[in-house]
This record gives C-alpha cells, structure tokens and sequence, in this order.
C-alpha cells in the first residue's frame, strides 16, 4: 500500500496534467469550505434575528422618553406582562420583554405597579418606564383627558363633569383670554371680523385637576401647555418660512376681502392665522400624514387667485366643519352632508359670519374651531408643497384623496362613495 503514496520529488517530477487535476480539486474544496462558512454565516445570522435577538436580547430605548406625552392605563387584575405589552403597544418601550426583564432585574418591582393612570413619553427605556410606574407620585388621581379636535364648550363641559365647577365658570374665566396667559400675539393683526377667544388655545392633553382647583386655574394650566407646545414646535419661526402660493396675488385689494392686512406687500401669516388652520385641520383630517397637504390646500384656497384657477368661488375654506361650528357655538345641532337640506344656500349666506363659502364672508374665519393638538399645530407651521384645492376622505383608513381641479375632485368623490365613506 505504501507504493501509492509519492514523495514530494515525486509529486515535482509528475506531469503537469497530473498537477492542473490536483489544482483543481484544491479549488473544487476552498470553494467548498466557502460555501460552507457563508452557508453557517447565513443561518447564524438568521438565529440571531429570530431566535437569539427574540430569545434572549430584548430590543429596548435609551434614556427617559422623547418628549411625546403617553397617557397609560394600568387595569386592576393586571400581570407585570400585561402592562409590558400595554407599554409596548402604546410606544412607550421598545419590546415587553425589556420591561419583563426590568422588573425581573430588580427585585419583581413590576409586581408593585398600582392600577390607574400614568403620564408617560413615547421612547422610554424600560427600565425608566418601570422607575415612572412604581413611583406613586406618578399615578394620576384626579386625571381629566381632553381629546384633540374638542371645541371650548366641550371641553367646558367635560371639565365640569369632572370636577364640578359649573360651566358658567368656565365661560366667564374665558372671557378674557390674555389674563390666562395668552400672549398678544395671538390677536395682532385682527380685521374686524375676528374675535378674542379661547378656543384652539385649551391644549388637549391629560390633566391632574381636582374639584378645589378653580376654572381659572384649569383653563391657565391649559393654555400654559399649549404655549409649552408652540415653543417644542418653533411654530412661531416656522410661520416665516411658509411661502406665498400666488406672489402675484394680494386679496386685500380685492372688495370686502379685509382678513388680510396689508404687510407692506410682504406676505405675511399672522399667528392667528395659522392656529385657524390648525383647528380646522384637526376636525377635517382622517390621517395625521394628510395634515400638511390639508394644510396647504387651506392656503391655496386663501391665496390662490380664484379667478385664474375658476375652481373655487371665492378665496375662503369651504369647509362644512365651519359652518356646523357656527350652529354648535349657538346651541343648535350640527348637519351632516347626508340630511336633505339646502347647503348650497346655507354655506353662502351672506349673513352668517361662519358661512365657509360666502363671498362678503371670505377669508379667515371670526376664531378658531376646534382645540388642535401638536401635529396639527405643526401641519399648519408647515405646509407641504402642492397645487391642491380640494380634498376628500376616501378610505377607511382616514386617508384622503387631493385634487386641483373640481372634476378631478368630484371623481375622487366617487371613490370614496365606492368604498362606502361618503
């Protein structure tokens, strides 16, 4: 046996076919091992993912939170994994499995967590979820949630539902709305349509107000949160940058159009401004990322010169959200579109300062019409670019369809009609 085996002189003195075979099969095995490796790489990475990174590395935040308020409900009856996967869900932590583990890591803390409600940020590590959860001066005894898009009479009346403060208070702590902390601002460059209010100024938001606080107390810590917003936002700066749809335009110089005070030539959106397209963003839009293109549709259909484009009537919103604001604010029931009533005449009636269509009505609104939260607040800061006109709700998920001209708006209508929204 030992004849079959040469020497390495041998080897040397072999022909070189002999040697090209033997080459070849050295490449034939280190493409092998390659493979091989690649093929254990592929597989170890696939373990890591989806056994080792489930299994036993939980996917957890760095530091206390980023800065968007969370309101958390923990229920009585409630595991320590059952408040993870609320957490979780919430975006308030990155995995349940990091606040398990927290909670395993010090002690079974997690198991101390009274039922309640909790004031949170988005973002949190879990560990800092846990700290917030456990410490009792955290749990909100007394909490009041005003959702986005309430109009100040609602909101009056939730807060007197929760505290039992008579809404009459309410609405005489709001009568003059610069004493709680409105900055003047707000009202520079008012025409004679507009009027000091309150409303879009009562930051929706969770609120700890006991039945000893006054209304006046209330509405302050409201607008102060609001007034915190506006700064985190830069929405003030951010007013200076919004660019004129129509340069060439100025509706000042048109009759009756007085909602645009003269700059000098220089376009300019007042903070009030803005703020009215916040709120009417916050009651028409299904869909936060639909908040910068309704945005600017609301800026179109105030700059754009309606007598180039002939979409519109005139340069106002031509929103039904106005108009039913209009009959709320005097006590009477909203409409919706499906009723069998006039809306051509009533969005126009020349008389009804809140008629959204009128042409002796056109330009902004007398106030706000709702309390918007922080991305519509930041939507009417920052409007994206766009021609459009016209907007409609036309999927289930909220979203909307956009359009410049009215008949590609009326087929978008049609759209949303065939999926059962309008």
């Amino acid at each position: 046996m030992l004849g079959d085996f040469r020497t390495e002189d041998e080897r040397d003195a072999a022909p070189r076919r002999h040697r090209r075979k033997d080459s070849g099969r050295s490449l034939i095995a280190m493409t092998l091992v390659v493979a091989l490796f690649g093929i254990l790489g592929v597989g170890g990475w696939w373990a890591y993912n989806n056994v080792i990174k489930e299994y036993f590395i939980a996917e957890d935040y760095a530091g206390t939170g980023n800065g968007v308020e969370v309101v958390v409900t923990v229920q009585d009856g409630w595991f320590v994994s059952d408040i993870a996967n609320h957490l979780y869900e919430q975006g308030v932590v990155a995995s349940a499995k990091a606040f398990v583990n927290a909670s395993e890591d010090d002690g079974d803390s997690g198991t101390l967590i009274q039922p309640g409600t909790y004031l949170m940020e988005g973002e949190m590590s879990a560990a800092a979820a846990l700290d917030h959860l456990t410490t009792p001066e955290n749990r909100l005894t007394n909490a009041v949630t005003i959702p986005e898009g309430y109009r100040i009479f609602e909101v009056f009346q939730r807060l007197s539902e929760h505290t039992g403060v008579p809404v009459e208070d309410f609405e005489a702590a709001a009568e003059d709305p610069e004493a709680l902390g409105i900055d003047p601002i707000w009202f520079e460059g008012f025409s004679d349509r507009q009027f000091k209010s309150v409303e879009g100024f009562l930051f929706p938001a969770t609120y700890e107000f006991s039945d000893e606080m006054t209304a006046d107390e209330m509405l302050r810590e409201m607008i102060r949160k609001f007034n915190e917003t506006i700064d985190q936002l830069g929405f003030l700066e951010d007013l200076q940058n919004i660019p004129n749809p129509d340069p060439g335009y100025d509706p000042s110089a048109m009759e009756n159009q007085t909602f645009y005070p003269p700059t000098n030539g220089e376009f300019k959106i007042y903070p009030w401004m803005a703020l009215q397209v916040a709120s009417i963003i916050q009651s028409e839009s299904g869909i936060p990322t639909d908040d910068p293109k309704i945005a600017q549709v609301m800026y179109n259909k105030m700059y754009l010169n309606p007598y180039e484009h002939e979409q519109t009537n005139c340069n106002c919103f031509e929103s039904e959200a106005i108009w039913n604001y209009g009959r709320l604010l005097n006590g009477e029931e909203a409409l919706t579109s499906g009723e069998e009533v006039n809306w051509y005449d009533l969005m126009r009636d020349p008389d009804n300062p809140w008629a959204p269509s009128a042409k002796e009505q056109a330009g902004y609104l007398p106030s706000a019409i709702s309390n918007p939260g922080a991305a519509a607040l930041d939507a009417a800061a920052n409007p994206e670019p766009g021609d459009w006109l016209f907007f409609v709700t036309a999927y289930d998920d909220g979203s909307a369809l956009f359009a410049h001209l009215y008949s590609d708006h009326q087929e978008n209508i049609k759209v949303a009609e065939a999926n059962g929204i309008q």
